[in-house]
């Protein structure tokens, strides 16, 4: 059967998940149909895998650790010899990945002391996902501060459930599930009821209601505002009166008074009622000024972002120069094509840059900011710090967005070389760093650094390790998390590592990548203090950490 143009290219793409471990069953299916019903399909089986096999084996030569002209002689004599069998291995390897597939699932043992974590892998995950329906989420801020007596406090990206709300001041715009964008001034007291309704004790907000939410409303101290298809604002006083604006469309409000009368109202696009606190109705001119809208939200939103960015550039070309920085990646200014990390340091002749594979480029932690995802089992950035060393501090922007797997791996190198480390966030949450010591595998672990609430969140992760001092620490988010002594660990060793991906000892690869996304990653080659760190942290937050916002009100 000879193939059409639509079906090479068809078996090009199965092909190619093929060798990417990431193949679904009816894909399976329909390559197993392909190749045995096409002699052509056969063939170009057999060229593909003869010319992935050449370029796993110049890959590997490229990043191998032969050491002399002598090792290298007999490497290639040993290629050599075997190059004329690929294509019939390739065709052997896929006749028994066939056979395999029809094989029950067995789960493998890890072999690996160094992925090896205190739980049983039969046990249920740490994370389970509550079957709560979300009302709202809070899609941006701007100098958001919590009042002291919030129980609940948001990050942007939270969903919020029946939840109270008290901001001390700033600006957030929440987003409700039924269509609804409400923007939160300054102190504000209120609570959510549902997807398309909230309750406004005090505080200031302006709604903007599309026709898919109409019906969208507002609880007040005596009464209810309800939405006819509307952009509008409302601000009630802790004395329980309010002023309601409407700047485009309908709204109707209805309530009683202190008496128990009925009031009842609707207002159009340009009119706003003040509303004692009694209950007691009437009516306002429109104020000069107006409400934040999402725009300006938008514009302030910016402004931080650019504040906060110029900062972190002056910061990063800092680090790049530092001559405590032995390799540093900033993830900026890089083509969504590239497939070179670029080491800012350029140290070494540019030797610290790294090799993508696999990855995409992605948004970091704010808009502008690049980022590298880690999604499928063979993502991973190549690096290689040739030098083992006696102290240092790895530093690292980490987002992780689920923990199915046994660890999230930030930073894996070789792991047969004395002094081999794994940098890791173990099932448990804690972050963990192992060093292949003299005496066997050391492991220091921090308390549980990975919590529910800090899933698909930006978080700063850093360890130092002092050989010298006798000492391992860990911090999060700028601050000491935890600190423990060195037992014999002497050295460590960054030689053929892996960002984002594991290595395990005795030969045996679990392939787990990173099930996330990492934004800039530095080694230094001391131990850094605290303060260092914070810097870091504070100066590269995606969120303002001490912004005075003043909110001006009409």
């Amino acid at each position: 059967m000879n193939l059409s143009d639509e079906q090479i290219l068809e078996l090009h793409e199965l092909l190619d998940r093929l060798v990417e471990n990431n193949l679904s069953s009816d894909q399976k299916k329909k390559l197993e149909k392909l190749l045995a019903e096409s002699d052509n399909a056969r063939k170009i089986y057999v060229s593909f895998m003869d010319m992935h096999a050449s370029l796993c084996h110049y890959a590997k030569e490229s990043l191998s650790d032969i050491d002399n002209d002598g090792d290298n002689q007999r490497g290639r004599k040993i290629i050599e010899l075997f190059l004329p069998w690929i294509p019939l291995a390739a065709v052997l390897l896929f006749g028994t990945y066939i056979f395999l597939s029809y094989k029950p699932f067995s789960v493998i043992p890890v072999e690996s002391d160094l992925l090896a974590t205190d739980i049983s892998m039969d046990d249920q995950p740490v994370y389970v996902s509550e079957e709560k329906e979300a009302l709202a989420v809070l899609t941006k801020a701007v100098g958001l501060l919590w009042d002291e007596d919030a129980d609940e406090k948001f990050d942007v990206g939270d969903s919020i459930y029946f939840n109270a709300w008290k901001m001390k001041k700033g600006i957030a715009q929440v987003e409700f599930m039924q269509g609804a964008t409400v923007i939160f001034e300054g102190s504000v007291d209120a609570e959510f009821k549902s997807s398309n309704g909230a309750i406004l004790h005090s505080g200031k907000m302006r709604a903007h209601v599309p026709k898919v939410a109409l019906g969208f409303s507002v609880d007040l101290p005596r009464g209810k505002v309800i939405d006819l298809g509307t952009d509008f604002g409302i601000h009630t006083h802790v004395d329980g009166s309010a002023e309601i604006f409407v700047y485009r469309g309908k709204v109707r409000y209805q309530g009683l008074d202190i008496t128990g009368q009925e009031v009842t109202c609707e207002l159009k696009g340009g009119e706003a009622l003040y509303l004692d606190s009694g209950g007691a109705a009437s009516f306002l001119d429109m104020p000069s000024g107006s409400y934040l809208g999402s725009t300006d939200l938008a514009i302030r939103s910016m402004e931080q972002a650019q504040r906060r960015k110029s900062a972190w550039v002056q910061l990063s070309k800092k680090l790049s120069t530092d001559p405590q920085t032995l390799l540093y990646y900033a993830f900026e200014n890089h083509d969504s094509w590239t497939r070179i990390l670029r080491d800012e340091t350029q140290k070494r002749g540019g030797s610290g840059n790294g090799a993508v594979i696999g990855c995409k480029w992605t948004e970091g932690r704010w808009p502008g900011k690049g980022a590298l995802q880690f999604s499928q089992n063979n993502d991973r950035v190549c690096l290689n710090v040739p030098t083992p060393l006696t102290s240092l501090t790895m530093c690292a922007w980490v987002k992780v967005e689920r923990m199915q797997k046994p660890v999230a791996p930030i930073m894996f190198s070789r792991p047969h070389l004395p002094g081999a480390i794994g940098w890791s966030i173990n099932r448990n949450g804690q972050l963990v760093l192992a060093i292949n010591a003299p005496s066997g595998l050391e492991k220091y672990s921090s308390p549980v650094a990975l919590t529910q609430d800090r899933m698909g969140k930006w978080m700063h992760l850093a360890t130092s390790f002092d050989a010298t001092e006798k000492w391992v620490n860990h911090f999060v988010n700028g601050r000491s998390f935890s600190r423990e002594k060195i037992g014999f660990a002497d050295q460590i060793s960054l030689r053929k590592g892996l960002l984002g991906h594991t290595q395990a000892f005795r030969g045996y690869n679990p392939n787990v990548a990173l099930d996330g996304s990492i934004d800039e990653f530095a080694i230094f080659n001391c131990a850094w203090s605290e303060e260092q760190i914070r810097e870091l942290y504070e100066i590269g937050a995606p969120i303002e950490v001490d912004f005075e916002l003043e909110v001006s009100l009409p």
